[in-house]
């Protein structure tokens, strides 16, 4: 019995050790876990502030996109509204007629890192979005969330082709849930 308590508490600690793949200083955002074409991904300005980071698009044309913004939301504003009105400010202008965005859902982040119950980043925001062309064709697929912690406003995204084979859902929300807070 005191072994096995022994191997459990073990185990528990070794977890506590996982380091990061990549960690935003700013808004405090690790990630355990990211795609190839991510990684390293390529970063833009970053600030206290908002920064930027992307992904260059892999051979099968799946790209990735990463902002941050310091803001005080009030907890009644941190909904799909937001996540969808940030979305469309945030991607190209020439794709707003042609963007068709589902509801949004929510999902627990950081269900697989080692930190979920201690550094979590919470219930995160989601919704997928297409790309039509004038022929209503799909050209595009993706998928958004909104992650707030610490007094930050993050928007995530992945864009892939309409015709691409890669499941969606499941890359994008694997790195949600290895995602978690940095310790500060």
């Amino acid at each position: 019995m005191i072994a096995t308590f022994l191997i459990i508490a073990v185990s528990l600690t070794g977890s506590e050790s996982a380091e990061p793949v990549y960690t935003l200083e700013y808004p405090g955002i690790a990630f355990g876990e990211l795609p190839d074409v991510m990684n390293p991904p390529v970063e833009g300005t970053l600030t206290e502030e908002s920064g930027a980071i992307a992904s260059e698009p892999n051979s099968s044309g799946v790209e990735y996109r990463l902002h941050y913004w310091k803001e005080d939301l009030e907890p009644d504003t941190r909904k799909g509204d937001w996540l969808a009105e940030r979305f469309r400010d945030t991607i190209s202008p020439d794709l707003l007629p042609s963007l068709l965005i589902s509801d949004a859902e929510w999902m627990e982040g950081s269900t697989e890192s080692p930190y979920w119950e201690t550094r979590s980043v919470g219930l995160v925001t989601t919704l997928n979005f297409n790309v039509i062309n004038e022929n209503s064709r799909i050209v595009g697929r993706g998928r958004a969330c909104a992650v707030f912690a610490e007094g930050y406003s993050i928007l995530f995204y992945m864009v892939t082709p309409g015709d691409g084979t890669i499941d969606i859902k499941t890359g994008f929300d694997s790195i949600i849930s290895h995602m978690y807070l940095v310790e500060r």
